[in-house]
């Protein structure tokens, strides 16, 4: 799957040279990336979907400028990567106040950009492993494993089951099961996959979650289930 890069900046000379960059990285490196150019804050975040992995952002622009922007940017996304372009370090300094991976000085030399880039290609890696993109109605969202207490599945429309709401995606139950069994997700029954981590307790065939939820457990997946969960807290225990 490509990597998401947002590139915001005014100037477009430094906007063509981070995506040469980014061209010249991937040929290299065998990387595949989806580049998106703003050439304003404003655009960014008037257009903005949580699915970008990593943003590269001008501090000093017209208008609203980058440090504002990164602020607004968190109450929309906390996880996205956020790598600060400037001509001033004391700047760029400042970002860690937004939670900022790192910063790119003006001119931008490429080995620097490169390493910068390796660093973060790591991150989104990682959160890759931790996370779900869910392509919705509204657009494209990413999901935090930990965050998902189920998932439901009704006439081939999944619906993720979330602290923060609900998501529903069409899609098949059989995939999701199998992309997830090593992450702590076990069916209780055909409607239901359930993160482990949010099961409170086991009545009978009634299945408790963190959250209140109650989910029925069919006989046919009573035994699996019941085994995975307590091998799962086994393991927990043991950490």
């Amino acid at each position: 799957m490509a990597i998401r890069i947002a590139i915001v900046e005014d100037e477009h000379r430094t906007a063509e040279t981070l995506q040469s960059y980014l061209t010249r990285f991937s040929q290299e490196n065998g990387a595949q990336f989806h580049i998106r150019v703003f050439s304003s804050a404003v655009m960014l975040l008037e257009h903005y979907s949580t699915d970008y992995d990593l943003i590269y952002m001008d501090i000093q622009m017209p208008g609203l400028n980058g440090m504002e922007a990164a602020r607004r940017l968190r109450t929309l996304d906390q996880k996205v990567l956020l790598v600060f372009v400037t001509s001033l370090t004391q700047y760029a300094i400042a970002g860690y106040g937004v939670s900022a991976l790192d910063y790119i000085v003006k001119p931008v030399n490429y080995y620097d950009f490169a390493l910068k880039l390796t660093r973060a290609l790591r991150r989104v890696d990682g959160a890759r492993e931790n996370a779900l993109t869910i392509s919705t109605q509204a657009g494209m969202t990413r999901v935090e494993l930990d965050d998902i207490t189920y998932i439901e599945v009704q006439n081939h429309q999944l619906t993720y089951h979330t602290a923060e709401g609900t998501y529903a995606q069409y899609g098949t139950m059989a995939t999701l099961e199998t992309q997830l069994a090593s992450k702590g997700f076990a069916r209780c029954n055909s409607c239901y996959l359930v993160n482990l981590q949010h099961v409170r307790e086991i009545q009978g065939y009634t299945l408790i979650l963190t959250d209140g939820a109650e989910l029925k457990i069919s006989q046919p997946k009573k035994k699996a289930f019941t085994a995975l969960a307590a091998a799962y807290f086994a393991g927990r225990q043991k950490e």
